[in-house]
Formats: C-alpha cells, sequence, structure tokens
C-alpha cells in the first residue's frame, strides 16, 4: 500500500505546487503536463508492486485482511492510473484525495499492515 500511497501523493503534490504557480493558461498546461507525466511514470511501479505483492501471497501465508486492503488500495490508485492523461490540475485533488482515503480506509481494516 506505500507504492499507492505515495503515487497518490506525488499527485497531489504535484498539484499544490501547480496552485500556487498558475497564472496563465500556459503556466496551467506546464503544470497538467508535469502532474501527466508524473503519473505516467509513478503508475506503472504501482501496478508492478501490486504484481509482486499477487506473487508474494502466493509464496508466503499472508492474512486476507492484508490482501484485502491491497486490492482496495490499488483499486483506489487505479482510478488516476487508468487513465494519466485524464488527470489534470483541477481533477488531481479530487481524484488523490478518493484515492488516499480509500487506501487509509483499507489500510485501517488490515489493522495498520503494509
Amino acid at each position: 500500500m506505500r507504492i499507492a500511497s505515495i503515487a497518490a501523493i506525488a499527485a497531489l503534490s504535484l498539484s499544490a505546487v501547480a496552485v500556487t504557480s498558475c497564472v496563465t493558461t500556459e503556466k496551467v498546461d506546464q503544470v497538467n503536463g508535469k502532474i501527466q507525466s508524473g503519473l505516467a511514470d509513478v503508475c506503472p511501479k504501482v501496478a508492478a508492486a501490486d504484481m509482486a505483492f499477487s506473487f508474494l501471497t502466493i509464496v508466503f501465508k499472508v492474512p486476507q485482511s492484508v490482501i484485502e486492503a491491497e486490492e482496495k488500495a490499488f483499486a483506489a490508485a487505479q482510478k488516476f492510473c487508468a487513465d494519466p492523461s485524464s488527470v489534470t490540475l483541477q481533477s488531481a485533488p479530487q481524484k488523490v484525495l478518493e484515492a488516499l482515503n480509500a487506501i487509509n480506509t483499507a489500510r485501517a481494516k488490515a489493522g495498520g499492515s503494509n
């Protein structure tokens, strides 16, 4: 779940920086590009981490609550990773906050496991 959390926080951080510097359409476009390229870089790592976790659940005995929490965290990250090009300065904060809430809820249900 750490990878999913990092992806969400990275996207939110990029959009927060953008809010402080956006004055012109050109700057907004630049920020949108940075958010989208950042997600395009991070999201494959989220998918790889999910695949690695799935493999570990086959090899090791992992509590069902942890497996379910990881699945929910990955699903939450997929809300903005499914199409990074659709995430913009305007939509990133809401999408990321929703993902972080889902990740935190899943983490709490798993008993704080990562």
